[in-house]
């Protein structure tokens, strides 16, 4: 059965996934890809500074960033109203015209599926306004062995309608075959794709799934909700630029000391000798830090 074609409710596709799965990575290639859709781009980034908006490639699209905190949890509410007003403007002459086609709503990367998706289901304007085409959960290949211990990281996974094996390069063919056949005990009716760099065909991202029945919700999402995973957001700034050998040296350090402790790290640095600045990502013991665009570019 396919969705009706008569439904005009704005359609969204929510990317998923644990810390440093990719999903940023995923959400700038389908704003970079020429396949002619607009969207409005909702973020939420755990942690102080939303450095996530900062990395989005940002051109006509109508771009948002949510408040701190988890989007099935503290933000909830600011969501559904988002939602309400992008409508409201659009509708008012507000936004440019055909001002977006689609929603993309990034998550935190602790967040909780099941209550997000309840709300498109049970806000009734919400509901009446949006639908849900698919639910897209981004996995870390080379950390699903410690992402797998957090209950939100495995909801993801069981409630995705695509399920993307990411950074396959990181892992031998082995583990990616084992990998897949955990996931596809997780979850087995999701299609399940692997790729590196979030590599994938906006068509596929975009394609409508049937709308999942809401009871199918209710165990994950009528528990108690807590944020049990005691994960904690800190930043680091400074008004000098680095040194960049000794920088290296000391995120080598962090690296090998805080291995287990360090879910993500994500920022930019201003490095001496270099006029662009540098953007450093990271994931557990893994980081890298490249040249990026200018300060000041968008």
């Amino acid at each position: 059965m396919s969705r009706d074609p008569f439904d005009s409710r704005m359609p969204v596709t929510i990317l998923t996934g644990w810390l440093g799965a990719g999903k940023t990575t995923l959400l700038n290639r389908l704003l970079a890809e020429p396949h002619g859709q607009r969207f409005a781009v909702l973020v939420n980034e755990f942690g102080e500074i939303g450095v996530d908006q900062r990395l989005i490639l940002r051109s006509n699209e109508d771009i948002v960033e949510l408040s701190n905190g988890c989007v099935c949890c503290s933000v909830r509410g600011d969501l559904v109203r988002t939602l309400k007003q992008l409508r409201k403007r659009r509708a008012l002459g507000l936004l440019p015209a055909r001002a977006f086609d689609r929603v993309l709503l990034e998550t935190t990367g602790i967040a909780e599926p099941a209550p997000l998706l309840r709300s498109f289901l049970v806000e009734e304007i919400v509901a009446a306004l949006y639908r849900v085409d698919s639910v897209v959960t981004l996995v870390d290949s080379a950390h699903w062995v410690r992402a797998e211990k957090e209950t939100a990281a495995r909801d993801q996974v069981a409630l995705a309608d695509l399920v993307v094996l990411n950074k396959k390069d990181l892992v031998k063919a082995g583990r990616l075959e084992s990998l897949s056949r955990e996931l596809g005990q997780i979850n087995p009716v999701a299609p399940l794709l692997e790729t590196s760099q979030a590599e994938l065909d906006s068509a596929i991202v975009f394609q409508a799934r049937e709308p999942r029945p809401l009871s199918d919700l209710v165990d994950l999402s009528l528990a108690p909700h807590q944020e049990e995973n005691e994960l904690q957001a800190f930043t680091l700034t400074s008004s000098k630029t680095l040194d960049p050998l000794r920088t290296e040296l000391w995120f080598n350090s962090i690296a090998s000391s805080h291995s287990g402790e360090l879910v993500r790290w994500k920022g930019f640095l201003n490095l001496e000798g270099h006029e662009e600045r540098a953007l450093l990502q990271g994931t557990y013991e893994l980081f890298n830090v490249a040249a990026d665009k200018a300060w000041g570019a968008l």
